[in-house]
């Protein structure tokens, strides 16, 4: 919501920043839920951003003439049950970038979302979706990155193309792990009225941190779905390198809406969840049922449901599950755009 007046008398120190020629807005989500999970115990807790991460920020741009503008945006992540600051207590751990675009497209440098995360949405990165539930690598660890340059493309074709580079940690070239978080990523992303569809691809120098020498990880998914309007179906496929087996995760999802009402019914099965060659019956299945009211255009009520059916070396699903065991939460919540 442009509120530049607003935005900038909640935030004095950007009085002054504003002119005809350039936009501030201040926005943010309010999300809080009530959760009753299985895992190693049960356990019923109030938690934060389940179907939208709790969040406040800012995003801005300035028209420098000849089609150039410059961008910023500088998001910061909220426990909203505790009033605590999320992703580990940075400022603005959720995004922080500025950057210049026009119609060649547009340069970002700062931390950022991947752009497998971006594919990832097509499916859903909720708390509760398969592709959070499942460890993969570009909904996880590299949901976002530090330090990183991204060019996105204009719409070609109906399709937008992105390339992104992060540097990882500046760690001294003496360090055992000196290329920790270096990654290289890319997508191409169609839409296309009812047809949304993408492919990205991920390559992690080195994903541990802390052994000499590289770790690498690669990824690659793909997502589509179509909404025929009173009805969406939706497909994924995720495949990546993890020890001495592929990772691999493919499901289904429907969502079918009723008014102001969405309710989503999904599947999914989980292959070589370790990936280790010793691990035979490292697989599962996951099983979801969401729902969402909207009781306006800024605030819904929402619940959701996911149970994991684990083999006997998988530990997939919520509150520190054991291996060979199944996993399930359910949870009801209240989310507010601003």
């Amino acid at each position: 919501m442009k509120k530049n007046a607003i935005a900038l008398g909640v935030l004095g120190l950007f009085s002054g920043l504003v002119s005809a020629q350039s936009s501030v807005a201040l926005y943010g989500v309010v999300d809080v839920a009530v959760e009753r999970v299985k895992g190693a115990t049960s356990l019923t807790r109030v938690t934060s951003g389940q179907q939208q991460g709790s969040r406040w920020g800012l995003r801005g741009t300035e028209d420098l003439g000849g089609g150039l503008k410059a961008m910023f945006v500088l998001e910061a992540g909220i426990n909203a049950d505790t009033g605590t600051l999320g992703q580990g207590g940075r400022a603005f751990g959720r995004q922080s970038y500025v950057g210049l675009g026009g119609g060649w497209g547009a340069v970002r440098l700062g931390r950022q979302y991947t752009p497998m995360d971006d594919i990832a949405s097509i499916i859903g990165t909720k708390t509760y979706d398969v592709l959070s539930v499942v460890p993969i690598i570009g909904n996880g660890d590299y949901n976002r990155v530090d330090n990183a340059l991204t060019y996105v493309s204009p719409t070609v074709a109906n399709t937008v193309f992105q390339l992104q580079y992060s540097l990882g940690e500046e760690r001294v070239s003496t360090n055992t792990s000196k290329d920790f978080a270096k990654q290289l990523s890319a997508h191409a992303l169609y839409a296309n009225g009812p047809l949304t569809a993408g492919i990205s691809l991920m390559q992690v120098t080195d994903a541990d941190g802390v052994l000499a020498g590289k770790q690498g990880r690669d990824a690659v998914l793909l997502a589509g779905a179509y909404d025929f309007g009173s009805f969406k179906l939706s497909a994924y496929y995720d495949a990546e390198d993890k020890a001495a087996k592929k990772l691999k995760v493919y499901g289904l999802a429907a969502a079918f809406k009723f008014g102001d009402t969405t309710v989503s019914v999904g599947a999914a099965q989980a292959k070589d969840v370790n990936g280790s060659a010793a691990a035979a019956s490292d697989d599962a299945r996951l099983y979801t049922l969401q729902a969402s009211h909207n009781l306006s255009k800024r605030t819904a009520i929402y619940g959701h449901l996911t149970a994991v059916d684990n083999d006997t070396a998988s530990a997939l699903g919520f509150n520190s599950p054991v291996a060979g065991s199944n996993s399930n939460g359910i949870q009801f919540g209240l989310r507010h755009r601003f």
